[in-house]
């Protein structure tokens, strides 16, 4: 025999026979490779051989921890993570709860959220027309122009310039306050003390210490603390020269002066009328139980600007109270509130569920990108990509995930306002609104399983990073256009009053909005060179924004339009993760998934019961063969 070809036949490894994966789960077993470059040499794990004769590429044999098994599998579990849920179920049966629980949260959620907003909207609908009816009870010559929509304003501001008057409507308030369980239409009664007597009301007076202005001299004395008193304004008796009698009049002036006190209107800062008032709110009697509400009314005269106009307004705060009495009805013993807490309670069981069910999915996502960047260090030496390890994380589960929680905290509060331990309507419904808005969004990701309906989501994936860079450079121009309106155009100009209005104008104006009357409120009765500036302003704003940035705004998404659309016809790139993927051959109905899931699901119960048995118990009666014979 050829001492050459002897000499590699005794140091060549005994091929070992066992199962690939039981192979792997010991030492490293050997790979070989192969070298393209001409040779004759054929090495080993342990050294080199000598040239067996005829030429031929070198043979190398390098350590692994992975069998070309265990390589498919790892295949399979990847492809089958990333299938879509009918794919699933064809490779192992697998129900898609999370699919079905999310159509079904969609319709529920969305019955529930309408239920809510004609509750909210009866509620609200409530508030404000009574808050209107105070305003005619209680504001002297008050005008129903003043309730109209406040841009365009049809009339002036609600407000008195002269002392007398200030008196009369601080008058007219203290008689109608007095008298509205007699004259108003509506079911209203006053607050009432512990002995039975009505609450009266107080006036509230806030005043710098001391302060003095002389207009004539251009001269003002001023301590800028403010002091704020409160004093409970009672009827003034008056001798009636006729009956010889004594009678009682409403009047705030001569109430005050003989407290010893007055209202100095140099240092006046505002003036405050304050009292309660109760209501029932009927609801729908066939359905529902009627509502019991305090409403606590302040009548504010403002004369915070020292500018010779008080403006008035009347703000009423509502406060839920309990209420006592009976609604008979002949078609049920069971309210409609109860039915209503039953559905929110099933609306908070599903979401609990669907909220666990995605959690786990997440779970199960981070476990499996561990096991995949293990798999990569031994089968590849290298690490896995942060953009593959990105992969593994389902932004959709994770907005399931926000949207449940809001809509169990939504739903609790709703049943906290059901049972009236819960008074605050718009928290509800942010949390309700905010989670039906994002349980929407979540079925996107379904649709996205159908090529026809994946394209938007893809668009507004992949143009994100671009759009937010162009936002970016937007925003400076933007900025500065409101803040230079505010400033310029602010004293003339009621869009830019303020620099919230001044944005929302400009934003109007983007969109085409108004545009005309914003030309128009600068007339030619101002200032000319602010009349010319505000042109220049607007022209300039318009023709930038709208010619300019809205138009590369759109060419933006266009673009990314036009890349995923070409993508979709020639194949989209792949990362390395994808490629390793792709070569996986087995379609979804091969047996092997299900077969791999058996395999895991032996593996887990071994492992279950070894350490259950090493965690029992032992009876020390009743030996096994774990038992010491010697003791």
């Amino acid at each position: 025999m050829n001492p050459s070809l002897s000499s590699v036949m005794r140091r060549s490894p005994r091929p070992d026979r066992r199962d690939p994966d039981k192979r792997a789960s010991g030492h490293s077993t050997g790979s070989f490779r192969v070298d393209e470059s001409d040779g004759d040499e054929m090495e080993n794990s342990g050294g080199s051989s000598p040239s067996i004769g005829l030429s031929h590429p070198n043979i190398q044999r390098c350590s692994s921890l992975t069998t070309p098994s265990m390589v498919d599998k790892m295949r399979r579990k990847l492809k089958f993570f990333f299938m879509d849920p009918c794919d699933k179920w064809r490779a192992r049966k697998r129900v898609p709860w999370k699919l079905l629980l999310q159509l079904l949260k969609v319709v529920l959620v969305t019955i529930q959220l309408t239920m809510f907003g004609y509750s909210r909207s009866s509620h609200v609908t409530f508030v404000e027309k009574n808050t209107l009816a105070f305003k005619h009870l209680f504001l002297d010559k008050w005008d129903p122009t003043h309730e109209t929509m406040p841009y365009p304003p049809p009339i002036g501001i609600y407000a008195v310039y002269e002392i007398p008057d200030f008196y009369d409507r601080l008058n007219y308030a203290l008689i109608k306050f007095n008298e509205t369980f007699f004259t108003a239409i509506g079911s209203y009664n006053l607050k009432r003390m512990p002995n039975g007597t009505r609450t009266p009301m107080k006036l509230c007076r806030s005043y710098y210490t001391t302060g003095e202005l002389n207009p004539g001299n251009c001269s003002y004395v001023f301590d800028s603390k403010i002091v704020k008193d409160c004093t409970d304004l009672h009827p003034v008796p008056v001798h009636n020269a006729t009956t010889n009698d004594v009678d009682y009049k409403f009047d705030v002036r001569e109430y005050l002066r003989s407290v010893n006190k007055s209202i100095k209107f140099d240092r006046m800062v505002k003036v405050e009328l304050k009292f309660s008032i109760r209501a029932i709110h009927l609801n729908n009697l066939e359905s529902d139980e009627p509502d019991c509400f305090q409403f606590d009314i302040t009548i504010l005269f403002d004369n915070s600007e020292h500018n010779g106009q008080v403006p008035i307004s009347l703000t009423a705060v509502e406060h839920f109270l309990d209420c006592h009495g009976t609604v008979k009805r002949a078609d049920s013993d069971v309210s409609e509130r109860t039915w209503l807490q039953i559905f929110d309670g099933t609306v908070i069981v599903i979401s609990v569920f669907s909220c666990l069910l995605c959690v786990r999915s997440l779970l199960r996502a981070r476990k499996l990108k561990t096991a995949t960047a293990t798999f990569y260090k031994h089968h590849f030496g290298k690490d896995l990509s942060i953009h593959d390890r990105l992969e593994f994380l389902n932004l959709w589960y994770v907005l399931i995930v926000v949207n449940d929680c809001l809509t169990v905290t939504g739903s609790i509060f709703k049943i906290q306002l059901e049972n009236k331990n819960y008074t605050n309507y718009n928290i509800c419904g942010v949390m309700l609104g905010t989670g039906n808005l994002l349980v929407w969004f979540g079925v996107l990701r379904y649709l996205g399983f159908f090529k026809k309906y994946n394209i938007l989501i893809l668009t507004m994936k992949r143009a994100c990073p671009d759009v937010l860079r162009f936002l970016v450079c937007a925003l400076m121009f933007y900025s500065g256009f409101t803040f230079c309106g505010w400033v310029v155009l602010g004293p003339y100009h009621i869009k830019f009053r303020h620099i919230s209005t001044a944005s929302e104008c400009l934003f109007s104006l983007v969109n085409g909005d108004d545009m005309f009357v914003t030309f128009s409120v600068i007339g030619d009765n101002y200032d000319p060179y602010i009349w010319y500036y505000s042109r220049v302003y607007l022209y300039s704003f318009i023709s930038l924004f709208i010619y300019l940035v809205l138009s590369l705004f759109i060419a933006v998404i266009m673009d990314t339009y036009d890349t995923i659309k070409y993508h979709y016809e020639h194949g989209f790139p792949k990362s390395e993760l994808q490629k390793f993927i792709d070569e996986c051959t087995d379609a979804a109905d091969s047996p092997l998934y299900l077969s791999d899931e058996q395999t895991d699901r032996t593996k887990w119960n071994m492992l279950s019961q070894c350490c259950f048995n090493c965690c029992k118990r032992r009876d020390p009666d009743r030996p096994n063969e774990y038992t010491s014979l010697i003791s």
